[in-house]
């Protein structure tokens, strides 16, 4: 018994000069390990360095019908710098520009988006169910519209992309449609389905993308813990919301840690003009809004 209970000691003592060596090689990986090269695009190229960029969601939405020529006429019109899209996939492989799955909230048709035909779409009314300050969009003759027929009505502009759904036909579809349109510096593509991403990215590499919901959550757990050097960035933009689950994606540190990547960051979706000079003023690089006649350009970044 003696030589057992006489035994412990230097184990414990063992124990701990093991658990001592192994925070000195974490310490040492942390404080040596090379930070990774700050990220960069061409698509922020024209992006001046004091200027935040307002963007427009949904095409502007506030004004008129989300994701139509419509709205994306009006914020052109406005001044708006970067016009934001969302991308749905029909049955017969055409992207056009709808934010749900469904038609049911916006137009005066019902199911998904998938289950028609881009010919069958034609259809819809895509003012059905918008009324803003009173005034109906009903029977307007407001249509979805075609990614082509975007590009064509809006030539030489930049888009914030939205892949809506995991669908990697969808991905290898926009990589086509960029390159026949020769916007490979004019286009940032983003998802919340990493599935999307990753087939978006092996497609069409050079193009700028947003960091992912999984890539960005663990960006983030990584700066709060320190451990940022030691997460890579395959994209250049955090597209992301003030907070989110829990933390607040304005903290000083965070943002530091972002700039230190290269990372340019991008807030949605920013409708009253005290918090969007508040995040400019905490040097954003874009806002995204519904409303592009809010954004004061006059606003300087630090």
């Amino acid at each position: 018994m003696a030589e057992i209970g006489g035994g412990r000691p230097r184990q414990h003592r063992s124990v701990r000069i093991i658990a001592a060596g192994a925070s000195l090689v974490l310490l040492a990986l942390v404080a040596f390990w090379p930070a990774p090269k700050p990220v960069k695009h061409n698509y922020f190229a024209s992006l001046a360095p004091q200027k935040a960029e307002v963007i427009a969601h949904g095409g502007g939405q506030g004004n008129a019908p989300p994701d139509t020529l419509e709205a994306l006429q009006l914020a052109d019109d406005m001044g708006a710098d970067v016009l934001e899209i969302d991308l749905q996939l029909t049955q017969d492989g055409v992207l056009v520009l709808h934010h749900d799955d469904t038609l049911d909230r916006i137009t005066d048709m019902k199911g998904p988006i998938a289950s028609y035909r881009w010919a069958d779409l034609q259809k819809a009314d895509s003012g059905f169910h918008t009324s803003i300050n009173g005034q109906s969009f009903r029977g307007k003759g407001i249509k979805i519209a075609r990614l082509e027929q975007a590009f064509d009505r809006f030539p030489g502009r930049r888009w914030v992309i939205e892949i809506k759904n995991d669908s990697i036909v969808a991905s290898q579809t926009l990589c086509e449609l960029i390159e026949r349109y020769d916007a490979r510096a004019r286009v940032i593509v983003a998802s919340f389905h990493d599935s999307a991403m990753t087939a978006f990215r092996t497609a069409c590499p050079h193009v700028a993308t947003a960091l992912s919901t999984g890539e960005v959550r663990l960006f983030l757990i990584a700066s709060h813990l320190r451990l940022s050097r030691f997460v890579t960035s395959p994209g250049v933009a955090l597209q992301i919301p003030t907070a989110a689950a829990g933390f607040d994606l304005t903290d000083r540190h965070f943002l530091a840690t972002a700039r230190a990547r290269g990372l340019k960051i991008q807030y949605w979706t920013i409708n009253d003009p005290k918090e969007m000079r508040r995040l400019v003023d905490l040097g954003a690089d874009g806002i995204m809004t519904d409303y592009v006649q809010r954004f004061d350009k006059a606003w300087v970044r630090p």
